[in-house]
């Protein structure tokens, strides 16, 4: 990967930016400064080595099925670090990732309706459809996703709502709660199989 900030926005990424999104891919937010590693992102931006931002500098993060796209534990705690640095006092921010414990819990329970619900919803254009009968062939793919797109790393890491708030606990944030699904701003295409967050800095 290769790091640019856009000659228009050069002088400004160093600036305050009162909403800003990570890792949205196509998925762009209007009234965001829009930070992905690939265009058509405002910022090119490799965000496994920080988010080129000031400190205290920004007033709502928002990212979406970004952070099971890399490491864990080097590059997503120092993803939720960088959230906190950059995050001015009563700021906030919000996370949604796809949710571990939904898919594990329709495991356990065997809920065939769950499986096919996630196929319609998530897989039912991929090429591996031949291959993925079983719901163990959903949590494996839940869980490593490689996706048909070559540019994004597989899933690396799985998240539940225990996990994300001791994540960002410990990065600093005084509070971490589940955040209502709002799609004026998530990708409705998001809301199914998702776990969102808001963490908050005082």
């Amino acid at each position: 990967y290769s790091n640019h900030i856009n000659t228009e926005l050069n002088h400004k990424a160093a600036g305050r930016f009162k909403n800003v999104q990570i890792g949205g891919g196509k998925h762009l937010l209007v009234g965001f400064l829009n930070i992905d590693v690939f265009e058509p992102a405002d910022v090119i931006y490799d965000l496994r080595e920080g988010i080129p931002l000031e400190d205290d500098s920004v007033n709502f993060l928002f990212s979406e099925h970004f952070m099971e796209h890399i490491d864990y534990p080097k590059s997503t705690k120092k993803f939720a670090k960088e959230c906190f640095r950059v995050i001015d006092k009563g700021g906030s921010l919000v996370i949604g990732v796809p949710d571990g414990e939904k898919v594990i819990k329709g495991y356990i329970k065997k809920d065939e309706d769950l499986r096919m619900e996630y196929m319609g919803k998530w897989y039912s254009n991929r090429n591996c459809n031949e291959d993925f009968n079983t719901y163990i062939d959903l949590v494996n793919y839940h869980f490593r996703d490689q996706d048909d797109d070559e540019k994004y790393n597989p899933h690396f890491w799985d998240y539940d709502f225990d996990k994300l708030k001791d994540l960002f606990l410990n990065a600093g944030f005084s509070s971490v709660d589940k955040w209502k699904f709002d799609n004026t701003i998530a990708n409705p295409k998001r809301e199914f199989g998702s776990i969102y967050i808001i963490a908050k800095k005082n």
